[in-house]
């Protein structure tokens, strides 16, 4: 049986998984970055990783990385989490160092492509998957393929602006949608309540009455629903996947998300607009990474 190999690289763990023809993860590996040893460590532990699998019949390899990846040459241009790899041809170096073709992308756009493979968005051509992690990110699939963009920033969905003037974010600018409706941006909005929580406990708080827990998630579902109005205003891509490790906070964002959208959206009631939860859990970027080498080494013939 033919196989592909998806990675999803953070921060601090590399993970990785043998992934068959059809979507089954049939084998796991699990290792360490090794980012602050830079850019030939975290190689090194890719191809650890990629040892641990093991296994024949191996067509290809893709990697998810967190940052933006430049399409045409698989250079990753930037990433917040692996800095070593700022301005670094991951593609060509790591096909070298593997003897197999390697595809590299956002990781949010490789958990986009797992979903719609065999997840939540499995027999939806076109649909936005929106991961509320740390920030907001995000990966756009149009008629069946990721959509990139003209240079490869598509997806950049955690940064429309809400609240022009508002809270400033890392990206330099203030009011976007990742600093009310993140897990961190959350959390921030109950410390300016006086709650000082994670998001489990703010969802604890709010679940037993507490008006100011409650207002964190009005204010972050209420921002939430402004930027998902835009989306389906300028697209009229109607299917929203929703995952990531503060997903379950939709449940109390939803009904001001509903609200903001019935405000905003044009031509449409805003009960039409699917927002459905991702089914992938932690496995989307590995089984999406997978699908993309298969994917490459299909139209490579």
């Amino acid at each position: 049986m033919t196989s592909t190999v998806g990675i999803d690289i953070g921060g601090t763990f590399i993970k990785a998984a043998l992934v068959s023809g059809e979507g089954k993860v049939m084998r796991r590996a699990r290792v360490a970055s090794g980012v602050e040893g830079g850019a030939d460590e975290i190689e090194r532990r890719v191809e650890e990783a990629v040892g641990e699998l093991g296994g024949g019949g191996v067509r290809g390899v893709g990697i998810g990385v967190p940052g933006m990846v430049r399409m045409d040459d698989g250079v990753v241009v930037r990433s917040p989490n692996i800095p070593a790899w700022n301005d670094y041809p991951a593609r060509e170096r790591l096909s070298a160092r593997l003897g197999i073709g390697v595809v590299v992308d956002n990781d949010a756009n490789m958990a986009a492509l797992g979903e719609g493979w065999v997840g939540a968005g499995r027999g939806t051509p076109s649909f936005m998957m929106i991961t509320l992690g740390t920030g907001i990110g995000a990966g756009i699939v149009l008629g069946g393929r990721l959509w990139h963009g003209d240079t490869g920033r598509a997806g950049e969905f955690g940064h429309v602006i809400v609240e022009p003037g508002g809270a400033p974010c890392g990206c330099g600018g203030r009011g976007c949608v990742e600093r009310y409706a993140s897990a961190d941006g959350m959390r921030r909005l109950a410390s300016e309540l006086g709650i000082e929580a994670d998001v489990p406990e703010i969802m604890a708080l709010a679940g037993k009455g507490d008006p100011a827990a409650r207002r964190v998630f009005e204010t972050a579902g209420g921002m939430l629903g402004i930027a998902l109005g835009a989306w389906f205003n300028i697209t009229d891509v109607r299917t929203v996947i929703v995952g990531g490790g503060a997903a379950p906070a939709l449940r109390l964002m939803l009904p001001h998300v509903r609200d903001a959208l019935a405000r905003s959206v044009y031509g449409v009631e805003a009960g039409q607009l699917r927002l459905v939860p991702a089914e992938l859990g932690e496995d989307a970027g590995v089984i999406g990474s997978a699908h993309a080498a298969g994917i490459r080494r299909d139209d490579d013939g």
